[in-house]
């Protein structure tokens, strides 16, 4: 199999593509209107109008590059409706894709809490930072990440960041106070990190998202223990009906959050909650600013082969996402991963639902493209999606598996880029997914 890509390779994708998705121009009118009321000279009515229309119609891209303006010195302010996030009043629909700094000899829970990095691995971070932005991404999911990243993302200007907080999705009870005191330590770690780049009190954060895929075992144990604890009121966030004890930890958990970036920087950030199809009728989270699920196709037929077909491709992702968003069609719902994994050793399963593995590069590219026509043609809105993810991972199981790629576990072929060893060191190439989302993105 090739890994560098060529003309054939996008002329082989193109006609995988080319007879399901088709682009259609919309073309708008302005009428010109004059004024002859009188013989003051006066700017004409169809110029006042064009401008106004440009302001209105700019980008938050646009925004950032404006002449002679420092992208860094604008305000980052995010809000929400029932559909979708906004940057400064502007709709502001995510393009994403997952980040973990990761090279050969490095662990990211490790190089998390290093403020100095070897300069080989600040220059790939940077480097790592341009290429995602490069892609026409607008937004980083980070999960833990060492204060390199966010100066890359200072520096890079243009592109912002989702913040994940690591929360422990094994623990027994999520509602132990030893457990709650930890993660609390855990935000004011971040928080204080991001914040000691950000010395302005103005980083591009999107959002943060407290914990991810809290295993399904954990959750049924904590509220097994806790049957009476179905409510929160904090600060600024409020459940209302009757909620579980592992939602009631997430609020809690959110809660702080917001209260200890506020009282320590004058800001208060979206959060969020990514959930997965294996506990999505568990727990939820519409309590939060918006609601998140890491949604990929192959899991759909298998954890919930009942779901309908989509409204408008008739798959089942689509059905799924639909699904999701119609569960609380007054809360944004942002698909915080999606992805396809290339490892070789798998089964191969193809179109339209692909496989857990065992996916070609192209039906990686076709996929992804695939499922992101899903999104933007559900007839529902969707507030976005994150590719999973930038780079192949072979750190799952510590220090020693991060030098060598094993052809057995999936979950470390999800990379846009190929990561290959190269004599004594290690090189990037971009994989067709990579160079289809940059031609569907910018």
């Amino acid at each position: 199999m090739k890994n560098q890509t060529n003309k054939n390779t996008f002329t082989d994708i193109s006609w995988l593509l080319m007879n399901k998705f088709a682009t259609r121009n919309k073309i708008q009118s302005v009428r010109k209107e004059k004024n002859n009321k009188d013989n003051t000279r006066k700017i004409p009515y169809f110029l006042c109008l064009m401008f106004c229309m440009n302001i209105i119609s700019c980008t938050e891209k646009k925004i950032a590059t404006l002449p002679g303006q420092n992208p860094n010195a604008l305000t980052y302010n995010f809000t929400v409706d029932q559909n979708q996030i906004f940057k400064n009043g502007i709709p502001f629909t995510v393009r994403g894709v997952v980040y973990v700094p990761f090279y050969p000899g490095y662990l990211p829970w490790v190089i998390e809490r290093e403020n100095v990095l070897d300069p080989v691995l600040n220059a790939r971070i940077e480097e790592d930072i341009r290429l995602i932005k490069s892609m026409g991404a607008n937004t980083i999911r980070l999960w833990g990440a060492p204060k390199k990243c966010y100066e890359a993302i200072k520096q890079q200007g243009g592109i912002h960041f989702i913040q994940t907080i690591w929360i422990d999705g094994e623990q027994n009870d999520f509602q132990e106070n030893g457990f709650k005191e930890q993660t609390k330590a855990y935000v004011r770690e971040v928080v204080d990190r991001i914040y000691g780049v950000f010395s302005d009190k103005n980083p591009p954060l999107v959002a943060y998202l407290m914990g991810n895929e809290l295993s399904r075992n954990s959750i049924l144990q904590t509220n097994l223990a806790h049957p009476t604890l179905n409510t929160y009121q904090g600060v600024f966030v409020r459940t209302s009906g009757v909620v579980n004890a592992t939602e009631v930890f997430l609020a809690e958990m959110a809660d702080y959050l917001k209260q200890y970036e506020s009282s320590r920087y004058g800001r208060k950030s979206l959060v969020s909650y990514a959930n997965d199809i294996r506990t999505a009728y568990d727990i939820d989270v519409p309590f939060l600013d918006f609601r998140s699920h890491n949604a990929y196709s192959y899991a759909v037929p298998y954890y919930r082969p009942g779901t309908l077909p989509g409204s408008t491709t008739g798959t089942k992702f689509q059905g799924w996402v639909e699904e999701l968003k119609r569960r609380f069609p007054d809360k944004p719902l942002l698909l915080t991963e999606t992805g396809l994994s290339v490892s070789p050793n798998a089964q191969q399963v193809g179109a339209p639902n692909y496989g857990y593995g065992g996916n070609s590069e192209l039906e990686q590219a076709a996929g992804i493209i695939s499922n992101l026509e899903d999104i933007n043609t559900a007839s529902v809105k969707i507030a976005g999606a994150c590719i999973h993810e930038y780079l192949d991972s072979w750190w799952k199981f510590g220090l020693d598996d991060s030098y060598t790629q094993d052809g057995n576990d999936v979950e470390e072929w999800f990379g846009l880029m190929k990561l290959s060893r190269t004599g004594n060191g290690y090189s990037l190439t971009p994989r067709p997914a990579y160079q289809m989302l940059q031609g569907r993105w910018r």
